[in-house]
């Protein structure tokens, strides 16, 4: 009889008790059979297709979760260095200018407690600039709010100013301000970042037997943001150091001095997180040009 078998397939077997309810054999129930079967095990086929497509998905984002996770230990390990490197490297310069203070001091050498004192003011906005630079980089890691406000372009002019101002003593440097903006809504802290990075740059590469003039702008127009900063300082070398620009802490440096640390990787951090376009233009021995852009309409992450 049909339902003799010992170990009878279940899904078989269900499908020959729907065809042949009484016992009885005919060829009509036998298609009917046949067409039951199959759609059973099509059936089954589908759901089994599902379950490897999941698979394959599931492991697809694993891997690409995998491979984020990767990412993210290999910037951590080198922005650590990296900050514990530049940190340490001014601390060490602050507590020798401390030390030689307490020197000074004990010698009631006025000229030269007044030399040292502009020193650690200088390594102090040093410092600062630094760890400012620092904690940006770890919460654009981390995705946080930029804080996106009206900007007052004389407000964003005087924050520059003060925090590179520090690095204009005893040196000749004219900075040309060009700031249009109208109804501008943007990060006042994510442009004063890109600015203070700029200008210091543009300072710090200058050259010693001429003025040094540097010509910031700033203009939104047609749903853009243009910055810009350009120099006649000594230059890059574009032929040689392109790959290395914005790399973290890397150095690229004409004159064998030691380059600032975060650089324009910091920059160019900021400028992929706000999908921006950055480009630089650079002549050894005639200065350089940084252009970046922002579309006010894009939304950012």
């Amino acid at each position: 009889m049909f339902f003799s078998s010992d170990k009878p397939n279940r899904l078989l077997l269900r499908q020959v008790k729907k065809s042949f309810t009484d016992g009885s054999f005919d060829i009509e129930r036998f298609n009917s059979f046949v067409a039951l079967v199959n759609d059973a095990y099509n059936s089954f086929d589908e759901e089994r297709l599902l379950y490897q497509r999941a698979e394959k998905i599931s492991s697809k984002e694993l891997e690409g979760v995998n491979n984020e996770l990767q990412k993210k230990n290999d910037f951590l390990d080198t922005f650590n260095h990296g900050m514990a490197h530049d940190i340490k490297n001014h601390t060490a310069n602050i507590i020798g200018l401390v030390a030689m203070l307490k020197k000074y001091t004990e010698k009631n050498n006025i000229e030269m407690i007044g030399q040292i004192n502009d020193q650690l003011e200088v390594s102090a906005h040093q410092l600062t600039s630094i760890v400012q630079g620092f904690l940006y980089l770890s919460r654009g890691e981390s995705n946080i709010d930029n804080n996106f406000t009206m900007i007052d372009s004389n407000e964003l002019m005087e924050l520059i100013k003060i925090e590179t101002n520090y690095l204009m003593r005893g040196k000749k440097i004219s900075i040309n301000y060009k700031f249009n903006i109208k109804e501008l809504f943007f990060s006042q802290h994510i442009l004063k970042i890109i600015f203070v990075n700029l200008i210091s740059n543009s300072i710090k590469y200058s050259k010693q037997n001429q003025d040094c003039v540097i010509d910031v702008e700033l203009l939104n127009s047609n749903n853009y943001l243009e910055l810009s900063v350009s120099d006649n300082g000594i230059g890059i070398d574009l032929k040689n150091s392109a790959k290395k620009l914005y790399n973290l802490f890397g150095q690229v440096d004409s004159t064998g001095e030691k380059g600032f640390g975060v650089g324009l990787y910091l920059i160019k951090k900021i400028v992929d997180r706000n999908n921006g376009k950055i480009s630089l233009e650079s002549d050894l021995g005639k200065g350089t040009t940084v252009k970046i852009e922002f579309n006010l309409t894009e939304k950012r992450d």
